[in-house]
């Protein structure tokens, strides 16, 4: 009789442990199934992923962008069509009349960029940081220019490193690299021109 009723009791206690464990599981987004991310190299959602939760529109605090997305790019303050790829190291712009020249003994570049609807230019001039080797295939190597310029995609805005390049013969005129992307942006392959400008904040 003893052992029946400390059978009973026992069997009472598991079941009062598992509904215990089942009313205090998280019910909070998770993020990290509904929006899966690279570390290492920009976070990327693949095409035909639901992302029906709202309150998981960024992922670590990164924004969500197309496949391609509109970029401001200061200072001549026109909006290009880009490219989104992560594979690419370095973001770079379609430029021409590329000429580099020396100012106060430092390596200085002057170039164009090319309005593709208005077919208006707009020369810079800026100092190099660094120049870069290009293996395309079929071409060769190319070495670049590698200058500072602010770009803004959405209410992203950064001071990066862009490689300056003719690409004429590209749909998108510029590229964007993971040296912009990377802990900023999440990639929805399906989707493009998504990505918002940041909202104005009333003056006080």
């Amino acid at each position: 009789m003893v052992n029946k009723f400390l059978s009973i009791l026992f069997l009472a206690l598991i079941m009062t442990g598992c509904e215990s464990l089942s009313t205090s599981s998280d019910t909070s987004c998770d993020c990290a199934a509904s929006c899966p991310a690279s570390e290492s190299t920009g976070s990327i959602i693949p095409k035909g992923q639901d992302d029906s939760s709202q309150s998981c529109k960024k992922f670590k605090n990164k924004l969500i962008i197309g496949q391609a997305e509109y970029t401001h790019i200061k200072p001549s303050g026109w909006k290009m069509k880009s490219r989104i790829d992560s594979g690419a190291t370095t973001t770079s712009i379609d430029a021409r009349d590329i000429k580099g020249f020396e100012r106060d003994g430092k390596k200085w570049v002057r170039f164009k960029l090319l309005n593709r609807d208005t077919k208006e230019t707009f020369e810079i001039e800026k100092p190099v940081s660094r120049m870069v080797e290009i293996k395309r295939h079929g071409t060769g190597k190319q070495t670049r220019y590698v200058v500072e310029l602010d770009l803004t995609i959405g209410s992203i805005s950064e001071r990066v490193e862009v490689s300056l390049t003719d690409r004429s013969d590209f749909t998108f005129p510029v590229l964007i690299g993971r040296n912009f992307l990377v802990d900023r942006a999440v990639i929805d392959v399906s989707k493009k021109y998504v990505a918002k400008p940041a909202a104005k904040k009333n003056a006080d």
